[in-house]
Order: structure tokens, then C-alpha cells, then sequence
């Protein structure tokens, strides 16, 4: 609305040296603002300091203005409310209520005084602030994705598009559900009965299709996750009725890990030559990959470059920090040598799975479908994610220790990230002990030698 170099706006007191933001009310919104003027002193003589308190004040100006041209009352109550706790901070103090201001001690009491009367009929958003004379927002159910999306904004950095969209997708579902059941509620106004009816309905639902508890249990960890930020940032407490409202799991609503495949599973038909044809080269290769590696399909569609070490001296892939991509854990940093199979697979693609990049869902739904329709699932309970559950089974069952183990899976470990030169060597030659047999296509595709 304005310009984003708030700079122009801090200007220094002739007589006091004291920063103050002063800033005349945008023209396209004269009209919803009955001030000429925003005008608040920044109480410093420090230009650095002042600059980092305007933002504040910037901010919450900018939030309020768009809110008024949108005409929403319910999102200028927001921006109203977020002004004034924002501008409460930048003075120093906590934003309360008006009832809440009046029980504080005196000498707190005494300075919010004297800052009312020192902006009475200069700066009102300064009044409320201080005075706490702005009402709290009643959001509702349908402005808890849009509420936390900006309150969270850093949380949410460092997604991929496509895990960012996962992320709404299912949050957005999750308040979809509550809307259903519970009506589009003013957040303050829903209850614990409220809460425990989502949850009945939940549980019907579990038990009449047959779902699993963590279905259900996922809608309550969004929907609390999303709260959180909100109550942080508002100075709310509306994810409090929302506590230990998540089903229990018995053994019938339990979610079971994949099994994994049996090794002859593996070797004779896995792996038998022109089994895995009907796929695409990519795809192909990704399974492959897998096979000596038990990384997870993701972690090998997403490799870059510079993932694959294929000249090191123990060739490896290296599952990375990213900062556009977020690893499923911190544990999940970490090095696999590849040998056999994989190590043949990513040879072939030392540039890695462009084709797949950031789009594992659609890898994963290939493979189960084509592996599924041509005779490659023992059962239905098996899919591509088995191919983990089998290089874990192998690697423990030939005496793998627990630290290599972790470090080999990805699994909590109170480890370093990587293994060190002589580590990456030990974990070679274990995996070379246990790799499978396996007769190396003479080529790929038409281009790429075997």
C-alpha cells in the first residue's frame, strides 16, 4: 500500500532526538481512517533500534488498511486486534484487556497512563494498544487455515511446492471435517461437548469404514497444530478445549507398518531378468535403488547431484539438509554406501530422477500399480515401502549393530550427521556381505550402457 522501505517513515524528533514512525494515512483509504496521520514514538535515539520497532508498527498499519478496503468485518477485527498487540510490543508491554489493564500493579498501571495521555488525539491505535480498549477477534473454523498460514509463515518455509501442498491439503481437510460437524464456530464460542462430538463422529466413522485411529488422530493433531501458532500470536487460548481429544488406538483400529518382502521375494522375482520391464527407466532405477540402499522413495527421487558421490572412495548418496526441502527428520541426514544393485541404478542416473523430482506420490502410485498388476506383490498388504522393511530385516538379521543400524536407516541414534572415512568404509563392506545376486542388464534404454 505503501512503500516498503519503512526508513522514509522513522524521522527523528528535532528537539528530543527521539525516532518516531510518521506516516500520513494512504489516500485510497482516507475514507475508512478518520486520521491524517499515523504517529508513534519509537522511544529510542538509536536509528538501528528504531527501524527494528517500526516494523512492528509498519506492519500492523499495513494489516489494518487492507482489512478496511476488503470490507470484511471479521478480517478487520483481526487486523484491529494483531495492531494493537503488535504496537502493545513494540512500548514495551504485553497486550491486555481494558478489565485486565485496570487489576495491574500501579506502577505498570501509572506508565500505560501516562502513554494514553500522551497520545490522546494522536495516535488512537496507540490508546487502544496501551489501554487494552480493543476487543479480542472471534474467528471462526474458516479463517483457521488463513490465520495460521500467517502467523506460522516461518514454519513454513523450507517445503518443497509439493510438501507445502500436502501440508494445506490436509489441514484444510481437517477443518472441513470440524465445519461438518460442529458448524462454522467463532473459535472462543467451541466447547469441550463440541470438541467431543467431532471425536464421537470420528469414532463412528473409524469403526463403520473401517479406518484407522491415526486417520482420525490426524485431523486433531492439524487442527492443534494449527491453533498453537494462532494463540501465540493472538494471545488466545483456543487450542486448550482441543487437548487429549485423540482416539485411543486398539488393536483392531491400530495402524500396521508394511511387511517386507521375503529375500527370495526379492531375488527371483524382483530382480529376475525383464521382471520390472513393463516400468519406465526411471521408475525402474528407483526401485533398484532401494533394493541396497533402504531408502525411502522419496529420499531417492528427490536426490540431487551432488547427492550421488559416485567417484568418493566408498561411493555413497548422501540424504541432505535442504533449505527448499524438509527431510523427515533430523535423523533421516545421513550417508548410504551403495553397492550391487544400487550402486549399478544410480550409475545410470548420476544426475538423478528429474522426472520424479518432488513428485515421489505419483513414483510410489506407478510402482504399486504396475507391481501390483503384473504379479510383484506377495500381498496386498505389500507395497514398494516393504522393499525398507526387508533392508532392515537384512541388515539386522546379519548381526548389524544398533548404531550402524541407525545410521544406515535413518533412525534416531544420539549420533553424529555422517560417518566418518573409516565408518563409510565398515558400513561398505557390510553391505557388500548381504547384497543380493543379480545378473546386470548389458543395457537400460537405448542410450545407457549396463
Amino acid at each position: 500500500m505503501g512503500s516498503d522501505d519503512i526508513s522514509r517513515y522513522v524521522v527523528k524528533h528535532p528537539a528530543s532526538g527521539i525516532y518516531r514512525y510518521y506516516r500520513r494515512v494512504p489516500t485510497e483509504v482516507a475514507h475508512l481512517d478518520q486520521r491524517t496521520h499515523v504517529k508513534q514514538s519509537l522511544k529510542t535515539k538509536s536509528l538501528k533500534e528504531a527501524l527494528e520497532k517500526a516494523q512492528s508498527v509498519h506492519d500492523a498499519a499495513e494489516n489494518f488498511w487492507r482489512a478496511l478496503l476488503v470490507g470484511n468485518d471479521n478480517e478487520t477485527a483481526f487486523a484491529r486486534y494483531e495492531s494493537a498487540v503488535k504496537v502493545a510490543q513494540s512500548m514495551g508491554f504485553t497486550y491486555k484487556s481494558a478489565e485486565e489493564v485496570a487489576a495491574l500493579p500501579l506502577d505498570e498501571l501509572e506508565q500505560r497512563l501516562l502513554i494514553v495521555g500522551e497520545n490522546m488525539d494522536k495516535a488512537q491505535i496507540v490508546v487502544d494498544a496501551v489501554a487494552g480498549t480493543v476487543e479480542e477477534p472471534a474467528p471462526r473454523l474458516s479463517n483457521v487455515w488463513s490465520l495460521y498460514e500467517k502467523h506460522n509463515a516461518a514454519g513454513l518455509t523450507g517445503m518443497s511446492k509439493n510438501q507445502l501442498r500436502k501440508h494445506k491439503v490436509s489441514r484444510e481437510r481437517a477443518i472441513s471435517y470440524a465445519i461438518d460437524v460442529m458448524g462454522d464456530l467463532e473459535l472462543p464460542a467451541i466447547t469441550r461437548p463440541d470438541v467431543l462430538k467431532f471425536r464421537k463422529w470420528w469414532t463412528e466413522k473409524v469403526i463403520s469404514e473401517g479406518l484407522k485411529a491415526d486417520t482420525a488422530n490426524r485431523s486433531f493433531s492439524d487442527l492443534m497444530g494449527m491453533l498453537t501458532p494462532i494463540d501465540n500470536a493472538l494471545h488466545t487460548n483456543y487450542h486448550e478445549v482441543w487437548e487429549k481429544a485423540r482416539i485411543k488406538e486398539t488393536n483392531a483400529t491400530k495402524g500396521s507398518s508394511r511387511p517386507p518382502f521375503p529375500l527370495e521375494w526379492i531375488s527371483d522375482k524382483i530382480l529376475a531378468p525383464g521382471a520390472m520391464d513393463m516400468l519406465d527407466e526411471d521408475a525402474r532405477l528407483i526401485v533398484y535403488a532401494m533394493v541396497e540402499t533402504g531408502a525411502r522413495l522419496g529420499e531417492i527421487c528427490n536426490l540431487r547431484p551432488q547427492d550421488i558421490r559416485l567417484e568418493d572412495e566408498v561411493p555413497h548418496i548422501e540424504v541432505a539438509e535442504r533449505t527448499d526441502r524438509r527431510q523427515k527428520s533430523e535423523y533421516s541426514i545421513r550417508r548410504v554406501p551403495l553397492v550391487g544393485i544400487s550402486l549399478w541404478a544410480m550409475r545410470q542416473r548420476p544426475q538423478g530422477f528429474a522426472k520424479y523430482q518432488d513428485k515421489s506420490d505419483s513414483a510410489s502410485a506407478l510402482i504399486n500399480k504396475v507391481m501390483r498388476n503384473n504379479g510383484l506383490m506377495p500381498t496386498d498388504d505389500h507395497s514398494i515401502y516393504s522393499m525398507r522393511h526387508s533392508f532392515q530385516d537384512r541388515i539386522e538379521n546379519a548381526g548389524c549393530s544398533d548404531r550402524m543400524q541407525a545410521d544406515l536407516m535413518g533412525h534416531e541414534f544420539g549420533r553424529p550427521k555422517y560417518g566418518d572415512g573409516p565408518e563409510m568404509k565398515r558400513r561398505q563392506k557390510f553391505l557388500e556381505g548381504i547384497m543380493f545376486a543379480w545378473l546386470q542388464p548389458v543395457t537400460i534404454g537405448a542410450t545407457l550402457a549396463g
